[in-house]
């Protein structure tokens, strides 16, 4: 045991209580300073609307911080003003959380008032109308395609593209642009979109436009040249995949992004590319495996075979 004078005692007890109310301040100025009365205001398939109210001691400058879970996007940083938030692109029948609290400009955090479960709606209303395609560029064996996407209530369209009636290609969600391969030279084929929504709701058909390819070029007679650097490996997994890669061949009327490559293993057609130098996935043999790839223009000049050999154990 041991005892303190006067004076000491006085310190103590001084460093005490300054020590305590500064915790008590620093505690009383995060908690009361939490947004209160959080809530979901209104929902769709698509979006979120968050409110709540002011904190009861609002004095001071601060911002809101918003945040929320499942690719909802980054944190929302908001004026002391703000009382409700509308969060878009988010995916129907799917739960969210969310979360706010409110932070000075010093990095004084208030505590955090969360919302969890919120399960938005499925979608079941299709699109309005059918996308606006555009025919940018033909060729006599291709054509590239764009449009403006067709109108719905959430962001997440994909879009199928129909020749003549008959489902021709689709593409992702969120991709706005196709180019369509394999088409017949000198061929007029009617050309019709539309829209599926993340609720797989099929919209309206675009009103058909004509396509029409070219027939091939009478002065293309010279093939691209052969593909070089190809080259073949496999994923040392003790199976036959094989991935195949070269070097894109060049031709006098045909861009690069035109050329066409065959790939045969053992003599047998394997996979095809467009204006690409691979990888291509193949699933050759065990032992060894003869690989060839030829390079094509839009006139049907076929280039001499890259040749590779491969031996898989």
């Amino acid at each position: 045991m041991f005892a303190l004078d006067s004076r000491a005692t006085v310190l103590l007890v001084a460093a005490l209580t300054l020590s305590l109310n500064t915790f008590n301040a620093s505690a009383a100025k995060g908690s009361g300073s939490a947004p209160r009365n959080f809530r979901v205001a209104a929902k769709t398939a698509y979006t979120v609307t968050l409110a709540w109210d002011a904190p009861t001691s609002s004095s001071g400058d601060f911002n809101y911080h918003l945040w929320g879970a499942y690719h909802v996007g980054p944190t929302v940083i908001l004026p002391k003003t703000a009382t409700s938030h509308t969060f878009t692109g988010l995916f129907p029948g799917n739960y969210y959380t969310f979360g706010i609290y409110t932070k000075t400009a010093s990095g004084n955090a208030s505590a955090q008032a969360t919302l969890g479960n919120i399960l938005l709606p499925r979608d079941t209303t299709p699109p309005t109308t059918g996308p606006v395609v555009s025919i940018n560029e033909v060729g006599s064996t291709y054509a590239k395609l764009s449009w403006i996407p067709a109108q719905d209530d959430g962001p997440h369209l994909s879009t199928q593209i129909y020749l003549n009636g008959a489902f021709y290609s689709g593409v992702g969600r969120g991709f706005t642009n196709i180019t369509l391969r394999f088409l017949h030279p000198g061929t007029t084929y009617s050309l019709t979109a539309r829209a599926i929504d993340f609720g797989n709701n099929p919209g309206p058909f675009s009103d058909p436009i004509a396509l029409t390819t070219p027939p091939p070029n009478p002065n293309d007679t010279t093939p691209p040249t052969t593909p070089a650097n190809l080259s073949a490996y496999t994923f040392g997994d003790g199976s036959t995949e094989t991935q195949v890669n070269w070097t894109q061949s060049t031709d006098d009327f045909d861009a690069q992004s035109n050329i066409r490559y065959d790939v045969y293993f053992n003599g047998v057609f394997s996979d095809v590319l467009f204006g690409s130098g691979g990888p291509s996935i193949n699933y050759g043999e065990f032992g060894e495996n003869i690989i060839e790839v030829f390079a094509i223009d839009t006139a049907g000049n076929v280039s001499e075979p890259a040749v590779t050999t491969l031996f898989i154990p």
